[in-house]
């Protein structure tokens, strides 16, 4: 500044030598790129204010020279001198700076003003400008009478007749915008309003707005907190047809919204201008989709409808996004692939990414409420951990970018190193060995195997040679570079939440989807009925066997030892379901009170002996411990948990299990094999009998036994006598064939019920329906 200083001074002050409109233009600019650029180290904002006051004041000082010359018609004004000087009163810090711009603008375009004088008596019935970045001393109500408005702004009066009329400059698109940014600072959204409807007037000014004039009214309708209004001005056909709207104009228009968010209509107007946004923008703007996913999250009034509908609009906005990114199956977006979108730097990259990290807030924010039901939920949280996924590669992916970045040539170099120490290593071994007298080693390998060599290359076939499958052989730095670790939390329940679901699918016997009849052992493990009858009628020792018997361990040992599951199906989804793809069930269990979805990660009980499935929440609370479904009456101990996960119910299942089998019962409540009740007198039968010491007892154990009575002694008869061995060989040949044939697991799936009608008492062997042969 001094140098221009001290050439602005060799100035002449008349003839054709003189400063004229573009002189004083170039040091008014330079006076303002003075205040703004070279800005001392460690200034404070003290110091600063008091250096632009300063600038601000040569400014003013400057001007003085130029009204001067300009009415003595020595200098003509034109807009581009005004726009600097008013430039220059911007910049400074108190506020009848910024009120003179208007003073400024009716002096050389008479362009009258629409807001009274900061200081004058029309001006006190205004609300003050509270200035909250300016220091106190130079606030209006704190100015001394030295620091006054001067006269330099002034509007010029032609005196007499004879005083040539002055020549006015011409207001543009410039003026426009130094004009509202001067009712910004004083806070003048009424008379920005008229300027802007005065100076855009086809009948007066004719300005035509371009993007600046645009993007100042913006600033102005966003400090009044005016979403509506914005949202009405970018709808209007005028601007869109010919303004080419960009980026920075709809982060303008969302941060209205943003700073309008009490507003119940904001919400609304901020997804207008994202419509807006995607039918004009080629590409999604990543800053402006972080302030309307910043407003969802934020929006105090937000019902789950309007989070559904954000969502819904920021679906295309999310696939444009990868696009840009390059990542994702969208390969093409409005017809553009992806080679035709011009990569992003660095710094777009990570706004990109920053919009991904608010579009899941707002995932986070609608599943963790309470705003919708949880089976509304359930595509949203799909669609969240698909976007945490790709969140989670794209800092994976910039994560070894900065690596790479930092290692630079130093890593191949070190791999370089090792190779020649290696190397050195092994040329030093070879000479010791062949110092201590050892032979060396044949490197000739097909002498040890009988491989035939190439024919060309003298060289052992390609087949042979490594792994010839892209690898290479580990270096011990790579194998410990990353240690074992203990897995965390997440993975060990995402691990157990695989399993349930797995459980709940399929069966643990054939690997097949779970399909009507189901049962279920006394650990409320889910089986295929048909499953465990192939189980049961195994060979002993056959490989199914000896498998079925792992996965069992001991608890079914027959039909008894299971309880069929009675599922609600819910009918509506079946068809779903059908068309599903996978390898799971192909029915949805419903709850048959709730109608809630039986399955992984919700508790799920069925009753003992019936089999009624129900949710667990629906057991607990009826008091009457009767199946809602039959009305058949039940324990406490017999709420039996499906796949249980919490140790407590899996202690409980056990021990009920022990319990029923000491009593000689299954976990279907019927009688084990094998047990049979005793006789209330069998026990003191069988103390007489051992007790008993008279002398007939010990006279008959003392004689001599006698030889076995013939079985035909006692019946005198011959015929008699044929008839009933005869009898005796056919029931005990019947009696042979029942035991090789049946067992208790094959007897088990036939009812016992005795069909016939019972003959009680009357009923001899004459009746029994054995075929009589002859003599």
């Amino acid at each position: 500044m001094d140098a221009l200083w001290g050439f602005a001074a060799k100035i002449p002050e008349s003839g054709p030598g003189a400063a004229d409109a573009r002189t004083f233009t170039i040091i008014l600019n330079a006076v303002r790129q003075n205040l703004l650029v070279d800005a001392p180290l460690g200034e404070g904002e003290n110091e600063l204010a008091h250096r632009r006051e300063r600038g601000v004041v040569e400014g003013r000082r400057i001007w003085e020279d130029v009204v001067g010359r300009w009415r003595n018609a020595d200098l003509i004004v034109e807009e581009e001198l005004v726009c600097a000087m008013g430039r220059l009163l911007l910049v400074g810090s108190r506020p009848r700076d910024w009120d003179d711009v208007l003073s400024l603008v009716e002096q050389t375009m008479d362009i009258p003003r629409l807001v009274p004088r900061l200081g004058s008596i029309e001006r006190e019935a205004l609300p003050r400008i509270r200035a909250p970045n300016t220091l106190p001393e130079f606030k209006p109500e704190n100015e001394d009478e030295d620091s006054k408005r001067g006269g330099e702004f002034l509007a010029l009066t032609v005196d007499g007749k004879k005083s040539r009329p002055l020549t006015y400059a011409t207001p543009s698109n410039e003026t426009l915008s130094m004009v509202l940014e001067a009712c910004q600072k004083i806070v003048a959204p009424k008379a920005a309003e008229e300027y802007w409807e005065m100076l855009t007037d086809p009948g007066t000014y004719a300005i035509v707005p371009d993007n600046n004039n645009l993007h100042q009214r913006l600033r102005l309708l966003r400090q009044n907190r005016a979403s509506t209004a914005v949202v009405r001005m970018l709808q209007d056909k005028s601007f869109a047809n010919k303004l080419h709207l960009k980026p920075g104009t709809f982060r303008i228009a969302m941060s209205t919204c943003v700073r309008d968010k009490n507003n119940h209509n904001s919400l609304k107007n901020a997804t207008q201008i994202l419509q807006l946004m995607m039918d004009t923008l080629p590409d999604a703007d990543p800053k402006t989709i972080q302030k309307y996913a910043e407003l969802a999250v934020d929006f105090p009034l937000a019902k789950g409808e309007d989070l559904v509908e954000a969502l819904t609009y920021l679906q295309p906005v999310a696939n444009s996004i990868k696009v840009q990114l390059n990542v994702g199956t969208e390969k093409t977006y409005r017809g553009r692939s992806s080679a035709d979108i011009k990569p992003l730097s660095e710094e777009a990259r990570q706004d990109a990414v920053a919009a991904l990290r608010k579009i899941y807030a707002v995932f986070d924010k609608l599943i963790l409420s309470n705003l919708i039901s949880e089976e509304q939920k359930a595509p949203f949280k799909a669609e969240r951990a698909r976007m945490s996924a790709l969140i989670n590669r794209l800092a994976f992916r910039a994560s070894v970018k900065r690596v790479s970045l930092k290692s630079g040539p130093s890593a191949s170099e070190e791999a370089q190193g090792e190779t020649d120490d290696s190397a050195k290593v092994e040329v030093a071994t070879e000479e010791r060995r062949e110092k201590l007298g050892f032979s060396r080693p044949s490197n000739n390998w097909r002498t040890h195997h009988n491989h035939p060599a190439s024919p060309l290359t003298r060289s052992p076939p390609k087949s042979l040679t490594m792994g010839n499958d892209g690898g290479s052989i580990p270096k011990r730095r790579e194998l410990v570079k990353e240690a074992a670790r203990a897995p965390t939390a997440a993975q060990i329940k995402e691990a157990r939440a695989e399993s349930q679901d797995h459980a709940w699918n399929h069966c643990p016997l054939s690997s097949k989807p779970l399909a009507a009849p189901v049962v279920s052992d006394s650990l409320g493990t889910l089986y295929n009925k048909d499953s465990v009858l192939e189980f049961l009628l195994a060979e002993e020792g056959s490989a199914e066997k000896v498998e079925g018997e792992k996965v069992l361990a001991g608890r079914v040992k027959g039909l008894k030892d299971v309880v069929e599951v009675k599922f609600e199906v819910d009918v509506e989804a079946e068809g779903e379901k059908d068309k599903a793809s996978g390898a799971g069930r192909r029915e949805k269990w419903v709850c048959p009170v709730t109608r809630v979805e039986m399955g992984p990660g919700a508790k799920a009980v069925y009753v003992v002996p019936c089999g009624h499935a129900f949710a667990g929440s629906v057991v607990r609370e009826v008091e009457e411990k009767i199946c809602v479904q039959c009305n058949e009456a039940y324990a406490e101990n017999d709420v039996i948990p499906i796949l249980p996960t919490v140790p407590a119910d899996i202690a409980r299942l056990t021990l009920r299990a022990r319990t029923l089998k000491e009593k000689g019962l299954t976990h279907a409540l019927k009688k084990a094999p094998g047990s049979k009740k005793r006789k209330k007198t069998a026990d003191a039968s069988s103390a007489d009998a051992k007790a008993s010491t008279s002398e007939e007892d010990k006279k008959s154990a003392a004689k001599p036994e006698k030889k076995e009575r013939q079985a035909d002694n006692g019946i005198k008869n011959a015929s008699t006598a044929y008839l009933t061995k005869r009898v005796l060989e056919e029931q005990e040949e019947r009696n042979k064939r029942r035991k090789l044939g049946q067992n208790d697991n094959v007897k088990s799936l036939f009812s016992k019920g005795n069909q016939k009608a019972d003959l009680a008492n009357s009923k001899d062997y004459m009746t029994r329906g054995f075929s009589i042969g002859g003599k």
